[in-house]
Formats: C-alpha cells, sequence, structure tokens
C-alpha cells in the first residue's frame, strides 16, 4: 500500500485520532488495523489484510512510521482552519 492510499483510507474519519497500528489473525490471515484509543473506547479502522504474519508485521512497522507523518498533516490542515473546529458565524444586532 501506497502513503497516499493510507492516508486517504485514516482520512475518511476526520474526527478520529489513529494513535497505533495493530494486527490481529483471522483464520489463515491477518488483518492490520489502525487504532484510536483516545475516547473512553476504543476504535479500531480496517486497513488491509495479508497472507501471511511475516508481512502483516512489516506492513504494520511500515504504517507506524506513516502515520505520525499524517496526523502532523492533520494539525496542520485544521490549524489553518478555525481554531475551535467550527466555523465563524458573525452576529449583528438588528
Amino acid at each position: 500500500m501506497e502513503l497516499s492510499k493510507f492516508e486517504v483510507r485514516t482520512g475518511l474519519w476526520p474526527h478520529m485520532h489513529f494513535t497505533d497500528i495493530e494486527y490481529d489473525q483471522r483464520g489463515s490471515s491477518y488483518e492490520i488495523y489502525a487504532t484510536d484509543v483516545t475516547h473512553q473506547t476504543k476504535s479500531k479502522l480496517f486497513i488491509c489484510r495479508t497472507v501471511d504474519e511475516q508481512q502483516a508485521r512489516l506492513l504494520a512497522e511500515q504504517f507506524k512510521i506513516w502515520l505520525p507523518k499524517i496526523n502532523s498533516r492533520k494539525r496542520k490542515a485544521a490549524s489553518k482552519t478555525s481554531p475551535t473546529g467550527y466555523e465563524r458565524v458573525a452576529c449583528h444586532k438588528g
């Protein structure tokens, strides 16, 4: 998977802050997830499936390198918009 595809996949949920990558065995394959544990619940986003543990481990390591880069880009983009995340609305007395 390319960085751009990984960024698009994790960017589909802009209000989630993915903080880790993990993989789990499911039958004869392995599934890789980005996880968000910033709230009281743990959220997992399916990224991809591999056929063996070595491939899952290598991809998870690569995704762990990319994740901080993506989070940094998201923070920079968010700082260019409203600091609270809400659009400013002008109120006029009429």
